[in-house]
């Protein structure tokens, strides 16, 4: 083999290991549109409005039905195990009573907090029955001799 073909040879394999290096990037959520969001203005805007301009909201408030949640995260992953999130945009447009806007607020990535879960247990009412327990307790339940075949046989025809 001669030494261009050589060459070429180590650099296309080179550029595959490089190509296969790069993480792979996926967009999740709603495409914000800065052109759009800008056509909604606080105390103008209704609802109907903003329903067609950004579409259906990600989530509404779960106790009210007042403000409305459009959320978009970038995620990179550079193998099977590591996937971290990039970026993220959270716009929230809290409407009034009339159903017009009243405030719109963006939030990034540099705002978002962690959540640790509590490992705690929450307490729940009852008893927690052996499996013993649950098969002498069922005796008898579900043969109480109330099935309606047996009775009619056991009547006298008048």
């Amino acid at each position: 083999m001669s030494r261009p073909a050589r060459l070429a040879g180590l650099s296309a394999i080179a550029l595959l290991a490089l190509a296969a290096c790069s993480p792979t990037v996926s967009n999740h959520g709603h495409r914000l549109d800065n052109a759009r969001l800008e056509q909604i203005r606080p105390g103008v805007t209704s609802r109907e409005e903003v329903l067609r301009l950004l579409g259906s909201p990600s989530t509404r408030a779960t106790l009210e039905d007042g403000t409305w949640y459009y959320v978009a995260q970038r995620r990179e992953r550079a193998n099977f195990y590591s996937e971290r999130l990039v970026d993220q945009e959270v716009v929230a447009i809290r409407f009034d009573a009339r159903g017009i806007v009243e405030r719109v607020d963006r939030n990034g990535l540099e705002s978002a907090e962690a959540v640790t879960p509590v490992a705690e247990k929450t307490p729940t009412r009852g008893n927690e029955l052996t499996l013993l327990e649950q098969v002498v307790s069922n005796i008898g339940r579900f043969n109480s001799g109330t099935d309606p075949l047996s009775r009619r046989q056991s009547q006298p025809p008048f």
